[in-house]
């Protein structure tokens, strides 16, 4: 049973555990959808500081670069072995995107390793940041303390008093918006395959009846907690050259942005689609079925894939259906980042774009579908985020939920001088059939299974 801590309170970890090597850190919290939070990591020396930036683990930095603190869908995983022998100390933080705070979160709680739990920031009024816990060393083992401390200014004075230099305008710059281009004529209701331009291999599709699904319960809470930290300290680097850029990007339907190219080419380009986490039910059952409320045996597979077209007019499709991955390093440049079908992993499913071919790309397509299960949207409550050196992430949610068809079009990439621009598509489909006749790619369907 998990040790139930309160404010303030500490505990071991290896103490009593000597085997335990890494930690899988789970922050949980109820709040409406339209409410971001973002879990952080700042590994400290005996100052309490960072010792440079990259000892800062948040939504653009997911992994320290010594592989001992990576972030994945807001939850920590921390391997002791790989700390660096000059941090003491692990501050885990939460904070709210935005103008929302924490009064409008309720049931937030820390779960590590099943062996401490502590719910944290309730009766919270105008705060945006907390320190939830900290894990640090002490007389050659690991212990736990039990934080609580919220305050105002975000993650950027969350990044001040931890030493981190943040750029001084915090707040995303607005994306470029175009007036919503006219849609296409609805495809016609027929089962005819489209005959193909592409030269790759014919990509498959499977059609299936969504049907639907009631929500699970909300998680209960039974504490409430209330606390306050002193300012932040204003002391920082003086290096300006190597400020951490903490903007965001979130998208409107038919808004695009464009992705910033700082050299020669652009960095490797990070599609990134992931779902909502209901606290219920983490103990049992693959990571799909804990969202949508089933067993193991009811899990729903929901794969992200991209239609693509080079600049040679070849097309095609990128997804685990017919074990069409892709690649890096040849056509199409792109490739998927294998297939979750038993629904275990935390981190969504991943596209990659290799930017030194961007020139190649004419135009990429993402999407995604559910391959078996039931189309609820909502309670998926799916973010894209796309991520690329030197440019803000982009966010695309998919909040609109009316839908029951099992193929959504998320986003549009396309070549524009030597970058891409992304606009938010979210639209959905009875099969990639329809969703190609809509975009004018011109590919042959045919059924087909994994």
């Amino acid at each position: 049973m998990a040790n139930e801590l309160q404010r303030g309170q500490k505990a071991d970890i290896t103490k009593n555990n000597p085997a335990l090597k890494k930690l899988n850190i789970a922050l949980n919290w109820q709040a409406d959808s339209s409410i971001e939070l973002d879990t952080s990591a700042f590994l400290l020396g005996d100052n309490g500081k960072v010792a440079d930036e990259s000892d800062f683990v948040f939504y653009s930095n997911p992994a320290h670069s010594s592989q001992s603190v990576r972030l994945a869908n807001n939850q920590l995983e921390i391997d002791l072995l790989k700390v660096p022998s000059n941090v003491n100390k692990i501050a885990i933080t939460l904070t709210i995107y935005s103008r929302h705070n924490f009064s409008q979160v309720k049931n937030a709680v820390i779960n590590v390793n099943d062996l401490i739990t502590f719910k944290f920031g309730e009766n919270l009024s105008s705060e945006t940041a907390i320190v939830v816990a900290e894990i640090y060393r002490y007389k050659g083992e690991w212990k736990f303390n039990a934080v609580g401390a919220g305050f105002n200014g975000g993650l950027a004075a969350l990044c001040k008093n931890f030493g981190v230099d943040v750029s001084d305008d915090t707040s995303a710059p607005p994306p470029t918006v175009s007036q919503p281009k006219p849609q296409p004529a609805a495809p016609p209701q027929s089962t005819t395959p489209v005959q193909s331009s592409a030269t790759s291999t014919p990509s498959t599709e499977n059609i299936r009846k969504p049907m639907r699904l009631d929500p699970p319960s909300a998680p209960t809470n039974r504490q409430s907690i209330s606390s306050s930290m002193p300012p932040p300290s204003t002391s920082s680097t003086s290096d300006t050259s190597k400020r951490v850029d903490l903007k965001k990007v979130e998208l409107k339907k038919g808004e695009k942005v464009s992705l910033v190219k700082t050299g020669a080419t652009l960095g490797e380009i990070v599609i990134n689609l992931n779902w909502t986490q209901p606290q219920k039910m983490r103990q049992s059952g693959g990571f799909l079925s804990r969202i949508f409320g089933g067993s193991q045996s009811d899990k729903i597979d929901l794969d992200l894939a991209c239609l693509y077209e080079l600049q040679d007019g070849n097309k095609g499709v990128v997804q685990a259906l017919g074990k069409c991955f892709g690649s890096l390093e040849k056509p199409p440049y792109i490739a998927l980042d294998g297939d979750d079908r038993t629904g275990a992993k935390t981190t969504g499913e991943t596209i990659r774009v290799n930017g030194k071919y961007v020139d190649k790309i004419k135009r990429i397509l993402v999407f995604t579908f559910i391959y078996e299960g039931v189309a609820n949207w909502q309670q998926a409550d799916g973010v894209v985020t796309v991520k690329c050196p030197g440019s803000p992430d982009i966010i695309v949610k998919m909040d609109e939920y009316g839908s029951d068809l099992p193929n959504c079009g998320i986003a549009l990439l396309e070549n524009q001088g030597g970058t891409f621009s992304v606009e938010k598509i979210v639209k959905f489909y009875q099969s990639t059939r329809y969703l190609d006749q809509d975009f004018n790619w011109g590919l042959r369907w045919t059924s087909g299974r994994k």
